[in-house]
């Protein structure tokens, strides 16, 4: 136990480090929400890697593989092909264009002085805030297993330990000292989770092993039809988490980020690919963790118990900061973004007017402090129900990317079309989710209404509704422009004019 105390010391000591020198570099608020916008390939692959990669899907996620084996390949890593590839080629290098600090300026942009421009953009800046400011608690609650597992430490006094750390690590340098952790999470990301791997592997005495505690229909990669978690709820999960990453504000702020929007677009083909790839080994350790410990009551304490059983101190320390980093980073990544809504689509668009980057900066870190706060309260809640309590965020917040998708590719699409289909389909999923209606039942059918209402909308108010968007198409649809030199610092902004 000694041992894995003084791992975890000196990794903090290492953030501590980031932390205090990206708080150095600090300059402007630029700087401090979208670090410069200077973001290099390797550290915007690393930030959007570590910023997925997350305790909740970590351990929630693959709980669903211990109990029905390749069921949790699907649900936990092959939709993340569609999902990222999808982002990659819709709105990637489109985001970066238009330069933009929230996903709410989209709309700006898009519905410039159309009469309910205005609304569209307050409504998707409250429903991204509502995730961000939520989805946090889940990460804690992930967090709190691992704590709890590993180290023996009660969960709301781990929690508690863990919201200080990050609060004080995020604070200093927002954006910037984000990624700098995240490159941390990701390096580390990419030797541990190969490790457990093969701790499973050699526990559970190879792969002939998972015959033992799987049936066959649960070990091949054909769909599975008749489990609790199966492959129709496997795909709903992959469409929900699609149209939730279009919208995503902590993957937005990353790609608004980038140097430039072909940064933008590679980074996020291998974001896919380290994903796909990273989730699928966490699964697989997953199952071989059922032949060692084949009858757990708490199936999300799987992953965790491999590592504290069947590996040394030293090993277990190592991994122990991995798992830890990987819930301290996407913890981190979602508090900047919810900040960043907050202080440019409220504070700085209706309260703040004109004022100097330090205050900026200032209202964020009073933000941070608030939200930090707040997670801590619903984390000790979500503590046990970590998957669930991402299910219904994520359902809401989905539904501000059909008006994005729709905008990006149909010029005749108005504010009032794009009003209505965020209504309806927001109304749809709030009646599917109080009724109690299946998953699969739930978001595809929002997606369906919220498109069919924003275009016969849309359609009506063509002859009444003054559209004026040739500057936005002609922004999006230019080629593509890149700065003279390609190589640059990985954590250094460009100055600020």
């Amino acid at each position: 136990m000694v041992t894995k105390y003084i791992i975890v010391s000196i990794f903090l000591v290492i953030l501590f480090a980031v932390s205090y020198n990206t708080f150095r570099k600090i300059k402007t608020y630029q700087d401090y929400n979208l670090a410069g916008k200077g973001t290099g390939l390797f550290a915007l692959t690393a930030t959007l890697v570590a910023a997925e990669f997350n305790t909740a899907t970590l351990i929630g996620g693959a709980s669903v593989a211990y109990l029905f084996g390749t069921v949790g390949m699907w649900y936990t890593s092959l939709i993340f092909i569609a999902v990222f590839l999808a982002y990659a080629f819709t709105v990637a290098k489109k985001y970066r264009k238009l330069n933009i600090s929230t996903i709410s300026q989209f709309f700006d942009k898009r519905f410039k002085n159309e009469k309910y421009s205005e609304l569209i953009r307050f409504m998707s800046a409250i429903i991204t805030l509502f995730y961000t400011w939520l989805a946090p608690a889940s990460y804690l609650a992930g967090l709190a297993v691992i704590g709890s597992v590993l180290l023996g430490v009660d969960p709301v006094i781990f929690s508690i330990t863990i919201v200080v750390i990050c609060l004080i690590l995020s604070i200093t340098g927002g954006l910037l000292t984000a990624i700098g952790i995240d490159v941390v999470a990701f390096i580390m990301i990419m030797i541990g989770i190969p490790t457990i791997l093969f701790i499973g592997i050699s526990a559970a005495g190879g792969f002939g092993s998972l015959s033992q505690v799987y049936e066959p229909k649960l070990l091949s990669l054909a769909p599975v039809w008749d489990t609790e978690v199966n492959f129709p709820i496997a795909l709903t999960w992959g469409l929900q988490i699609l149209f939730l990453y279009i919208a995503a504000p902590w993957y937005g702020q990353r790609i608004f980020s980038a140097k430039n929007e072909k940064v933008a677009y590679t980074a996020m083909l291998w974001n896919t690919f380290f994903i796909v790839v990273l989730y699928g080994m966490v699964v697989l350790a997953t199952m071989f963790s059922k032949v060692v410990f084949p009858s757990l009551d708490k199936p999300e304490e799987a992953l965790p118990l491999l590592i504290a059983t069947q590996s040394n101190s030293l090993v277990q320390g190592l991994l122990l900061v991995t798992l830890l980093l990987v819930g301290v980073s996407t913890l981190i990544a979602v508090w900047n973004s919810a900040v960043s809504i907050i202080v440019n689509d409220v504070v700085r668009r209706y309260f703040l007017k004109n004022k100097g980057d330090r205050q900026f900066i200032i209202a964020s870190r009073i933000c941070f402090v608030i939200i930090a706060a707040s997670t801590l309260i619903f984390g000790i809640v979500f503590i046990g129900n970590i998957q669930n309590s991402l299910l219904f965020l994520s359902t809401f917040t989905g539904i501000v990317a059909i008006p994005i998708l729709i905008s990006l590719y149909w010029k005749k699409y108005n504010s009032l079309g794009a009003l209505s289909s965020m209504i309806s389909g927001l109304a749809y999923s709030g009646i599917a989710i109080t009724l109690s209606f299946p998953i699969y039942f739930i978001s595809p059918i929002a997606v369906i209404v919220a498109t069919i209402v924003g275009i016969i909308v849309s359609l009506a108010t063509s002859k009444n509704h003054v559209t004026d968007n040739q500057e936005f198409y002609e922004l999006i649809e230019s080629p593509l422009e890149l700065e003279s030199h390609e190589t640059e610092s990985v954590l250094i902004p460009k100055e600020s004019n």
